[in-house]
């Protein structure tokens, strides 16, 4: 495991992205081997989907996906080289934060069920109130799961809801 503060990573690579040509597609190398820092990271972040056998973990930060291996890091979608070193100093920050509260974290190795904006949707209090700046509980679902909602914007849950929402969506 690395010593912290982990250095965060050197982009090597800015492509076309493969999965939307307006986007650019960014590999970078760790400086420092993460891989075993990533059950722990699978633990701490509710939609991250960990591969045990080949020890990766795909996320999502916003409109971004996001691939981790224990030397790289691989970024579609990024809007530009500026977003990707945003995202990439994000990650230098949460897997620090994820190594200095090791001892409090319980790593998670097994592969988690990726979680859908229907998942989210049915645990919203549904009406299409509005009250969230969305025009439908459905379209504030999907805004959650993207990092473009937040849960207090939604004035209609209940504690339970908030919390089991808590749970599966970024709040980041």
């Amino acid at each position: 495991m690395f010593e912290a503060p982990f250095g965060g990573y050197v982009i090597t690579h800015v492509q076309d992205c493969l999965a939307d040509p307006n986007k650019i597609r960014v590999i970078a190398e760790a400086q420092g081997i993460v891989g075993d820092m990533l059950p722990y990271l699978n633990a701490i972040l509710p939609t991250a989907s960990y591969s045990p056998d080949a020890n990766i973990l795909m996320l999502r930060r916003g409109h971004r996906l996001v691939t981790l291996y224990p030397h790289l890091a691989v970024i579609a979608k990024a809007d530009d080289e500026e977003d990707a070193v945003r995202v990439l100093t994000w990650l230098r920050d949460l897997i620090n934060d994820a190594h200095a509260r090791r001892d409090e974290i319980m790593p998670l190795y097994d592969r988690r069920r990726n979680v859908g904006f229907l998942d989210v949707y049915r645990l919203l209090p549904g009406g299409s109130c509005k009250a969230c700046g969305q025009p439908t509980c459905l379209a504030f679902a999907v805004a959650l799961l993207d990092g473009r909602g937040r849960l207090h914007e939604c004035t209609g849950l209940d504690q339970e809801q908030a919390a089991r929402l808590a749970d599966l969506v970024p709040d980041g």
